[in-house]
């Protein structure tokens, strides 16, 4: 059976490699299943959930970057990338109320980035609670 050969990259390392017959990955408007010969494509990614195989064997809280899919060849450049087990509850809870109150104050407050801080925060508690 033929299978996709994925490499899950940030900026400062190779977080993951492996050999899977699916993968789940968010995109900037839904997330996106990768069967071996998907048609080729370069998407954005958006924040979410990873997963590389069927279940919770391997799965990633991802943020932002790119998708590259080629002849069986996944690429998934992400700004972030965190195994489940990694992810920093106190600091995603820390996170949550810096954007809840900027988004409270209603000033000179950066509204787009706030609720996108408040998404990554809420993701990652999400995903977290599930690793536990």
């Amino acid at each position: 059976m033929a299978e996709l050969q994925v490499s899950v990259l940030t900026p400062s390392k190779i977080v993951a490699k492996a050999s899977t017959t699916y993968l789940q990955v968010p995109g900037y408007d839904g997330y996106l299943g990768i069967l071996p010969g998907h048609t080729s494509f370069v998407t954005e990614l958006g924040v979410g959930e990873l997963k590389i195989g069927e279940g919770d064997k391997e799965v990633y809280f991802v943020s932002g970057g790119y998708l590259d899919v080629n002849n069986d060849k996944v690429t998934v450049m992400a700004d972030v990338a965190e195994p489940l087990p990694q992810i920093d509850r106190k600091r995603a809870e820390e996170a949550m109320k810096r954007a809840l109150q900027r988004l409270d104050q209603k000033t000179d407050v950066d509204i787009i980035r706030a609720q996108a801080a408040l998404m990554r925060a809420q993701m990652r508690l999400d995903l977290s609670a599930r690793a536990r």
